[in-house]
């Protein structure tokens, strides 16, 4: 697929500080080694070729490139590797942390984005999950900030493109907090048949 998917990963001993009062620092770096595998075997089981680790943590996952984001904040370094590293006409951003999610979302949330715009999957708590946008660098990402997915719909009003919203089960659900992890353990597993995806347009 003519698509180039980067994934923001934090330092690993910073990672996952919500879950400190149940899991120690090397758990929970192993945990989000694991929710990264997972992630990259979905992108890439999806047909994308190009996968970017955007990242300055020193971690080699197996079809996946490298872009240090020499420690800048996470928006900015996904800015520059979109005009550093990226040459296809489509690019996204899927968070590292996705327990659930398949190929199936991945195909989607690349399919809703609109011919000029950006296709924004929303996360249970209104924030950003992930990213689709063509061209590369259309919208200003804002990972992390509240009700992110309402603010790239903002930036992309502000930007003159389109927008689209995209509701995703493997997209929606991120691992943060304790009461996530317990969610986690009744979890159907990524590979189990579920219940069709959908994408709505506000």
């Amino acid at each position: 697929m003519q698509a180039h998917v980067l994934v923001p990963l934090k330092r690993l001993n910073g990672a996952k500080t919500r879950l400190a009062a149940v899991l120690s620092p090397d758990e929970r770096a192993e945990l989000m080694r694991r929710l990264l595998d997972g992630v990259a075997a979905a992108v890439h089981d999806a047909g994308v070729e190009r996968i970017t680790l955007v990242t300055s943590e020193q971690i080699s996952v197996d079809r996946l490139e490298r872009f240090d984001d020499r420690g800048l904040p996470w928006n900015e370094a996904l800015a520059a590797a979109m005009r550093e590293a990226v040459a296809e006409e489509l690019v996204a951003v899927v968070s590292a942390d996705l327990p659930l999610l398949r190929a199936d979302d991945v195909r989607a949330l690349l399919a809703a984005v609109p011919a000029r715009g950006i296709a924004i999957a929303r996360a249970r708590d209104g924030g950003t999950n992930a990213v689709a946008m063509r061209p590369p660098g259309a919208v200003e990402t804002c990972f992390g900030e509240p009700r992110s997915a309402t603010l790239h719909e903002r930036r992309a009003r502000q930007a003159g493109v389109d927008a689209v919203i995209v509701d995703l089960p493997g997209l929606a659900f991120d691992v943060d907090t304790p009461e996530d992890l317990a969610e986690l353990a009744d979890q159907p597993s990524p590979t189990a048949p579920r219940n069709a995806s959908s994408a709505s347009t506000p």
